[in-house]
């Protein structure tokens, strides 16, 4: 493809709005599934108008799909709430059962749109989500059925050639079973919320993530995978959007997907925040004293940093700072 950007997303969008399907898209055949009304509005977007994998904005947490000869294999499941959307979405590109899901990591926004996809077979997590998935009360009593059935620990490959998968996990950060999947032969990573978009990350330390460890797993991470291009954040904050120059007659968008580089830049956001709090800690700071002094290299002025106080604090914590 003549032009083609590596970090774009492109060619085909499709909204689900009350009962309105939207769609552009001359390269793939088009369902027109509809929605019922005051359906929650999800966004789909191909990887490349060629290709089987697609993007989902919207309802929490980002979500993926990967459609194949005889099913779909989705990555995280966003609220309660979407799933039906979800499903009522990828009709528009393919009539397979949603069968297998892939969860990044437990928290809600990745998770609770699970039981509204009814065929699914398999879900897919590292062991620490599914322990902590156990003491929630949405996968309580009947909603047991919910729980990964299938657990990993350190690496996991699914199928052969262009559908070929690789789940990672890397360490703690945001909790402590947070997974990297990879389409090898597409070069495309998805982080989930080990880089939830150009912003202070969320920490949640009473399911085992760690401000501390938080540098060190995404530097596993820029270490270890070879190959990737593309890395889609676990948010849709920072996918920004370019209008098409032809689009005259019809709404087509190219959002565009953060590249290897700003996975780099975003390992070192997190290590320099970490040695940030670690300098004031040693001269004797608080940690309030610390979130309100803290000085950052300015190539990250623009990161949202709506988190930073919270994540001083939890460093200072795991520090055994005060």
């Amino acid at each position: 493809m003549s032009g083609y950007s590596p970090a774009r997303l492109t060619a085909m969008t499709v909204w689900l709005v009350g009962a309105a399907v939207v769609g552009t898209g001359p390269l793939l055949p088009m369902a027109a599934p509809i929605a019922p009304q005051n359906q929650h509005p999800v966004k789909m977007l191909t990887l490349n108008p060629l290709d089987v994998l697609y993007v989902f904005l919207g309802g929490g947490g980002n979500s993926l799909a990967l459609v194949r000869n005889d099913e779909i294999v989705m990555v995280d499941a966003k609220l309660p709430g979407f799933g039906r959307a979800v499903v009522e979405t990828v009709q528009a590109v393919s009539d397979r059962p949603i069968t297998k899901m892939i969860l990044t990591h437990a928290h809600p926004d990745h998770t609770g749109g699970i039981g509204e996809l009814p065929n699914l077979t398999e879900i897919i997590a590292h062991e620490n989500t599914k322990a902590i998935m156990e003491k929630m009360t949405a996968f309580a009593g009947k909603n047991a059925k919910l729980l990964p059935t299938r657990t990993m620990k350190d690496r996991l490959s699914l199928f052969d050639g262009p559908d070929r998968m690789e789940l990672f996990y890397f360490g703690a950060g945001h909790t402590n079973g947070d997974l990297v999947v990879v389409w090898p032969t597409k070069r495309v990573a998805y982080l989930g919320d080990l880089f939830p978009a150009k912003a202070a990350p969320v920490i949640d330390t009473a399911n085992g993530g760690s401000g501390v460890a938080f540098p060190q797993t995404l530097n596993r991470v820029v270490s270890e995978l070879k190959g990737v291009v593309r890395v889609i954040s676990g948010h849709e904050q920072g996918l920004g959007t370019e209008r098409s120059s032809n689009a005259a007659s019809v709404d087509i968008s190219t959002p565009q997907t953060f590249l290897w580089n700003d996975l780099i830049e975003y390992a070192d956001f997190n290590r320099d925040f970490l040695a940030a709090v670690q300098a004031s800690m040693k001269t004797g700071q608080t940690a309030t004293q610390a979130a309100s002094t803290l000085k950052l290299p300015d190539k990250y002025r623009n990161y949202d940093l709506a988190q930073a106080k919270a994540n001083v604090e939890a460093i200072y914590k795991e520090l055994g700072g005060r």
